[in-house]
């Protein structure tokens, strides 16, 4: 039996998470970035944005730069990677030997399990199919080798792939190397097809060897001598001269537990009590292994309309028995059931390690973060997760920069540091216009919201100016500069206010009120 083995490459995955989720913001010009030598750049592009010039590749300023209107979110590593092992899970249907290409592919040994779907041309529509159907870009190569399969799904050019699109619109996904033909297939592919650092590749194309055909005749010792011996081993490999098996790893543990009665129960206590059985059994497991999950997932089926999922969620992975009951408290007393539930499962989703912090003595600090923590996991219950937000800190000293609004979720850490000067308690995101009663600076007299105010003493000025790289026009600075002045009222308030200086009558604002 030929060995073969199938490449499924995911080209787009952070947009295609995105999609999967319902993101709105895809439909036009929007960027995933990553940091990469010091700076931002642009990793994947939607078509609105390739059509309006930006590249992958590109820092995230030359992009801005083409397309104003572009929307960018930084990658996020650990859901990227949730996803491609959900999608690692999903490949055992095609084949049982399947491993992880992180992060962004998969390898199948398909040895032997072709003739299961009809051929490998078949196969492989029918793993496009069903990647399409759950809005995931991929592209498919399939050879003798794991490193031929995986070169041919990346680098193999339209013109020599089979036409088995989808869809005619679409680019052609898929390219198949015949069984004992890789050699060939593979022949006209650039030399970074093998996947070797982009120096050796400079100094081949130097000597005028630029595709893998070129060097397949050259004698191995020579290239090792000249280039070294990574362009040997790898082209070893995707010959097959060299063993390079597609080698799976153990499957993710599932922590989850069921429970089927012999009559159905429909009281809130009889419900509750088979939770804690089945909250017990998983989060025994959970802290066995130190994880904790974020979110947990019961399914309960009724007798009469069928099984119905409650989803509960954490702030903090957690693996306790009470706060999973705290959390389903309320769902489960909302749920209607009429002629009782028999089936029940329990699964922890979301799983993250715990790390084992040792009690401190007195410890309000800690006691005031766990209080905190369990305040967001009830708000994100009831409200959704993705509604309840708080702020971090921004590096930019115009004031209403000086921060972001991200989920409570979020892992990122948020460390304030003091700011030179008082700032409000309340900051406007937009400045509200105040009419001058005796002009001024700032104004003794004015009126504002349909009241008018005296001042009885004021703090400043604060001047602020933007950013110098994001305003060309140097005859414009001025007038984008900014004074503040801490204003006191006679009625005891404090308000913030704020003119752009440099004009004759120049106008002011309320930026903020002090508590």
């Amino acid at each position: 039996m030929h060995k073969r083995v199938m490449s499924i490459w995911f080209p787009q995955l952070p947009l295609d998470r995105r999609i999967r989720r319902g993101d709105g913001r895809l439909d036009g010009p929007f960027a995933a970035t990553q940091v990469i030598k010091n700076a931002p750049r642009l990793t994947h592009v939607t078509p609105a944005a390739f059509a309006s010039g930006a590249r992958a590749g590109q820092s995230l300023a030359d992009a801005r730069a083409i397309c104003p209107d572009l929307m960018t979110e930084s990658v996020n590593p650990a859901a990227l990677n949730l996803l491609l092992r959900a999608l690692w899970r999903w490949s055992d249907r095609l084949s049982p030997w399947a491993a992880l290409d992180a992060p962004d592919g998969l390898f199948l040994d398909i040895s032997g399990c072709a003739h299961l779907f009809g051929g490998e041309s078949a196969m492989a529509r029918f793993a496009l199919q069903a990647l399409d159907d759950m809005h995931v870009t991929a592209r498919i190569g399939m050879a003798d080798t794991k490193r031929a399969a995986w070169a041919l799904a990346r680098y193999a050019t339209d013109s020599e792939l089979g036409d088995v699109s989808m869809d005619n619109r679409e680019p052609r996904r898929m390219a198949l190397a015949l069984p004992g033909a890789t050699a060939d297939a593979i022949a006209a592919l650039p030399l970074r097809a093998l996947n070797i650092k982009p120096a050796t590749e400079t100094d081949l194309r130097r000597t005028g060897l630029k595709t893998i055909g070129d060097i397949r005749g050259r004698k191995s010792a020579e290239l090792a001598r000249r280039f070294g011996l990574e362009i040997t081993q790898q082209l070893s490999r995707a010959m097959g001269y060299e063993p390079d098996p597609v080698s799976p790893e153990a499957a993710d543990p599932i922590y989850a537990a069921r429970m089927t009665l012999p009559d159905p129960i429909g009281r809130l206590d009889d419900l509750t009590d088979v939770l804690r059985r089945l909250a017990s059994s998983v989060c025994r497991r959970l802290e066995d292994a130190l994880m904790g999950a974020r979110r947990f997932d019961l399914t309960v089926h009724c007798v009469d309309t069928g099984p119905h999922v409650i989803t509960t969620g954490f702030a903090r992975p957690s693996h306790s028995v009470d706060a999973v009951l705290q959390q389903f408290s309320r769902p489960l007393d909302d749920l209607r059931i009429e002629y009782g539930a028999d089936r029940f499962r329990l699964i922890a989703r979301n799983l993250e390690p715990i790390r084992v912090r040792q009690q401190i003595l007195g410890g309000e600090a800690q006691k005031q973060a766990e209080d905190f923590d369990q305040l967001i996991s009830t708000l994100g219950n009831r409200l959704g997760f993705d509604r309840v937000r708080r702020f971090l800190p921004r590096d930019q000293h115009i004031p209403e920069g000086e921060f972001c609004s991200v989920e409570a979720v979020s892992p990122e850490q948020a460390v304030w540091e003091a700011a030179p000067r008082p700032r409000p308690l309340r900051l406007f995101r937009r400045p509200e216009r105040l009419r001058t009663l005796t002009p001024g600076r700032p104004p003794p007299k004015f009126e504002w919201r349909g009241r008018a105010f005296d001042i009885s003493a004021a703090e400043g000025p604060e001047r602020l100016a933007p950013p110098w790289w994001q305003h060309k026009n140097t005859g414009m600075m001025s007038r984008r500069q900014r004074d503040y002045w801490q204003a006191h009222l006679v009625s005891g308030e404090q308000l913030w206010l704020m003119t752009y200086p440099g004009g004759e009558h120049p106008d002011w604002f309320v930026a903020g009120m002090f508590a």
